[in-house]
C-alpha cells in the first residue's frame, strides 16, 4: 500500500517542479540561447522535461521499477496519476492564489 502513496507524493511533486515553480522555463530559456548561439530559433518545446503528464508518467513508471512493483495495478495507477497531472496543478496554484489573498487581506487589516 505505501507504494501508492509513494507514487502520489511523486506525482505531487513532479507536478509542481513542472508546472509550478517555473524550472521549465528556466530550461527553455536556456535551451533556446543554446540554440540561438547556433543560429536556430528559441526552442518553445522540450518534451518530456517541459510536460507534467510526460514527467509524471515516466518517473512514476521509474518508481515502480526500482521498487521491483511493476504490475499492472501499479502501471494502471501510475497512469491515473499522469492523467491527473494538469488538474493536480490546478489545485496547486488555487491553493497558491487562495493564500496570497487570505495573507494579503490579514496584512491590510494589521497594517492599517
Amino acid at each position: 500500500m505505501s507504494i501508492y502513496i509513494d507514487l502520489l507524493l511523486l506525482a505531487a511533486i513532479v507536478t509542481w517542479v513542472v508546472d509550478c515553480s517555473g524550472f521549465t522555463d528556466t530550461l527553455l530559456d536556456l535551451a533556446s540561447a543554446f540554440t540561438r548561439r547556433f543560429g536556430y530559433g528559441p526552442v518553445k518545446n522540450l518534451r518530456p522535461f517541459t510536460c507534467s503528464l510526460c514527467m509524471v508518467w515516466w518517473s512514476c513508471l521509474l518508481w515502480c521499477i526500482l521498487r521491483n512493483n511493476f504490475t499492472l495495478p501499479a502501471i494502471a495507477y501510475c497512469a491515473a496519476l499522469a492523467g491527473l497531472s494538469k488538474t493536480l496543478a490546478k489545485v496547486f496554484i488555487f491553493i497558491t492564489e487562495s493564500l496570497d489573498l487570505v495573507i494579503g487581506k490579514l496584512m491590510d487589516r494589521w497594517l492599517y
